[in-house]
């Protein structure tokens, strides 16, 4: 069968395509784009059945293996799982020679990648998947998602607390279907925990069980930090601070405009040794770097694959309203916030869960108060002020809770609903 609107057996019927398959007359209410895919999708959703030993795990922030997607695999992979069938989902970004070739690779825009989804047991992702609700697929009660979200302990509002920034951008719609389906989310606080209450709208299981991406903050740092300075060719003697700003609903660039140049001397004048200055945008924006930024003085690390392994390298972090901030508190080590657009950012954009002072890192609005923090750190004071946060967040985490979200994910490969 042709699939054309030319097609007797396509044809309009006010606001929806209908398409007689097999003597069966269905019904979408979609675009044209997306009806070969919807077609595939009333067959998986009613005539396919789940495989009880497939695990399909993925990473749709950055589309690579990285994060706690990442981090979950290579403890699945450590278990006896050879009964198991893993499944990656890959794009055209995504670097598959970092997926371990025991996962096999499926392209996340295919039928056969609704396939997959359609079929899996467990789904492990870190963010929102758009394309399988656009395409008509829909979760069987016999799969079971973990979401494990990215992020920990998160400045600024997101999803349902912000709907105003993704109803702008087209995104609240499917927000709202993504998030019910959300069967269980592991996180690292008590502040996270009630956050994802409104944030995803009520629906998924939440347990204080950690965070998996987080957990190499506990582990030995060195290997990190050669595997960084190696990547990027930066002496071992060089020290390394990270600048990883947010993204902007807006899309405005103005608010990246850091002085790197005085942030160097800034840097070596307060700590000593020589600096090297990393920048890593967000995933909407990475491709930003080498107009804002004069690349003898920066390395752009927006395309590292792992986040936290860079956090791990740094010497010092610099950030504005990015979950990394919080993040780099359970490291203790020296972080600023360099935040330009602070009052539009809170009052007409995302918003804030908490203000910016409740974090130990000094807030600064331009280049000369950034200038002024650094100078004026106080490492004792910033020590006690990083307790005092981990404490008010409700944090708690370890080296372990890949482990315990592993632990979960294999009862329920072994246990029905």
């Amino acid at each position: 069968m042709i699939l054309s609107f030319k097609n007797k057996n396509i044809y309009k019927e006010k606001n929806h395509t209908v398409v007689r398959f097999f003597g069966i007359k269905i019904k979408f209410k979609s675009e044209k784009k997306y009806i070969l895919r919807k077609i595939v999708c009333w067959l998986l959703n009613n005539f396919f059945q789940v495989d009880k030993n497939k695990i399909l795990i993925t990473n749709p922030l950055t589309w690579q293996y990285a994060d706690n997607s990442k981090y979950i695999s290579q403890e699945l992979l450590l278990r006896n799982i050879k009964q198991y069938k893993l499944i990656w989902l890959v794009n055209n970004n995504t670097d598959c020679s970092a997926i371990p070739a025991c996962f096999k690779q499926v392209h996340y825009n295919s039928i056969r990648g609704l396939y997959e989804l359609a079929t899996a047991k467990i789904w492990v992702t870190n963010s929102h998947m758009y394309l399988p609700l656009k395409c008509g697929l829909k979760k069987k009660e016999e799969t079971f998602y973990v979401q494990t979200w990215h992020g920990s302990m998160g400045i600024k509002k997101c999803d349902a607390d912000a709907s105003h920034v993704y109803k702008n951008l087209n995104e609240l719609k499917w927000q709202i279907q993504s998030s019910s389906q959300f069967d269980f989310i592991p996180v690292d606080s008590d502040f996270e925990k009630n956050a994802y209450i409104t944030q995803h709208r009520g629906f998924g299981k939440i347990e204080k069980i950690g965070k998996a991406r987080d957990s190499i903050f506990y582990n030995d740092h060195k290997p990190y930090i050669k595997k960084v300075k190696d990547f990027y060719k930066i002496p071992y003697d060089t020290k390394i601070v990270l600048y990883a700003p947010t993204w902007r609903p807006d899309g405005r660039m103005h608010c990246f405009n850091i002085d790197t140049k005085l942030l160097k001397k800034t840097l070596t004048e307060k700590f000593g040794g020589k600096w090297q200055i990393l920048i890593r945008m967000h995933s909407r924006m990475k491709n930003y770097v080498q107009k804002m930024f004069d690349n003898r003085e920066i390395i752009d690390a927006s395309k590292y694959l792992d986040m936290q392994e860079l956090l791990v390298a740094a010497d010092v972090l610099i950030s504005d309203y990015s979950s990394c901030i919080p993040e780099y508190v359970i490291l203790k080590k020296p972080s600023f916030i360099y935040a330009t657009d602070l009052w539009e950012y809170n009052n007409n954009n995302n918003g804030f869960y908490y203000p910016l002072s409740t974090l130990p890192s000094p807030v600064a609005e331009d280049n000369g108060e950034l200038a002024n923090n650094i100078l004026n750190f106080d490492n004792d004071l910033f020590l006690k002020k990083a307790d005092e946060f981990l404490i008010k967040m409700g944090h708690k985490d370890d080296a372990n809770s890949c482990q315990r979200i592993v632990d979960l994910i294999l009862e329920k490969m072994k246990n029905d609903r």
